[in-house]
């Protein structure tokens, strides 16, 4: 096995994200964002937190891109704008979708979870990016980062929602368990 051989993997591995993108229908824009917001205040109901999803999702139309967000774009720390957990975690999101025929392709995600203070791991963060890296070895199109943003580790393309599953049912459960 050579650098030659794993950036060639690397490179098979961005193409089955594009199938993979390709093959991941979603419903028209404005759907997902209600899916989500839906998602998101059935969420917020089991917490004690005050997560007013009305004021905190944001959809936003720009050319033929659709952005949907809540939080900041990137995370520099608390806002009044996260999605806040019980744990003490928070949560910040932002998804680009491109309308297509009769609904909606995924161009690019990035789910920002933040662990609460004192956690080993400071955040997880889950990359889709808007177009193919150069190196897509170092930088895979749909990647994790585990507590660094220097460190990209690939993982399959999920659906938004199936994300959130993540975070609200693995994520914050395990931290619940611990605490």
């Amino acid at each position: 096995m050579t650098l030659e051989s794993a950036r060639q993997r690397a490179i098979a591995l961005d193409s089955k994200t594009e199938r993979q993108l390709a093959d991941q229908p979603l419903g028209p824009p404005k759907e997902v964002f209600r899916v989500i917001r839906a998602y998101l205040l059935r969420r917020s109901e089991e917490t004690d937190q005050r997560n007013n999803l009305y004021a905190l999702l944001k959809i936003y139309t720009t050319n033929d891109l659709v952005q949907i967000d809540l939080g900041p774009p990137i995370d520099k720390g608390p806002t009044d704008s996260h999605f806040r957990f019980d744990s003490g975690a928070r949560l910040c999101f932002g998804l680009t979708l491109c309308g297509v025929e009769d609904g909606s392709r995924l161009v690019a995600f990035r789910y920002h979870y933040t662990f609460p203070d004192g956690h080993s791991v400071k955040f997880l963060r889950f990359d889709l990016n808007d177009e193919v890296h150069p190196d897509p070895l170092a930088e895979p199109r749909c990647h994790l980062h585990p507590g660094t943003k220097d460190l990209r580790l690939p993982f399959s393309v999920l659906h938004p929602i199936e994300i959130l599953d993540r975070i609200f049912f693995v994520l914050e459960k395990a931290i619940a368990e611990k605490g």
